[in-house]
């Protein structure tokens, strides 16, 4: 088996298990475990809305995957950088796995809006190893301006915490 045909494979495969994870979330996982009320007057107001799109987007994914044209010369193959270590990326991805259930246990305690700030930091941290000026301002404006909208213009509550009450 060659490199092109070992990639082939894995995209094959990656769309596959992007196809079946869609199909899970579409028809099990959403409607058990997303409790949308009956009496929701716009379909975009419904707790179910933005998971479903976000599924159709997986689907689309992994459809996408499935049906690239994956085929490349070898001059292609060898002038791509060649990935970091792989026990590299395998201990990134478990940070972010732990950054994002240290998230999901501190929001109780921090707020949604600090918890946010302090994740993106953190996930930027994780990815580039480093922690510039431009992405502390964006890791404290975006989380703030998404509040303002949504607390105060969508009048949706947001999970404040008990550290610190936003207005």
């Amino acid at each position: 088996m060659t490199i092109i045909q070992g990639k082939f494979m894995s995209n094959r495969a990656l769309g596959v298990l992007c196809s079946v994870i869609a199909i899970f979330l579409w028809f099990y996982a959403i409607p058990q475990w997303v409790s949308a009320p009956s009496n929701v007057s716009r379909l975009v107001l419904s707790p179910t809305f933005w998971p479903l799109i976000i599924a159709a987007l997986i689907g689309l994914c992994g459809a996408y995957l499935l049906f690239i044209d994956n085929r490349q010369t070898a001059d292609e193959i060898e002038s791509l950088e060649q990935p970091e270590n792989r026990t590299t990326g395998f201990i990134r991805l478990f940070m972010a796995a732990v950054a994002m259930v240290l998230f999901l246990i501190s929001v109780e305690t921090a707020g949604l809006v600090i918890g946010s700030m302090i994740l993106f930091l953190v996930m930027i941290f994780i990815v580039t190893q480093t922690i510039s000026i431009r992405f502390f301002v964006i890791a404290v404006i975006l989380p703030v301006a998404l509040y303002g909208f949504f607390a105060h213009v969508a009048s949706v509550a947001i999970p404040q915490g008990e550290w610190m009450q936003l207005p």
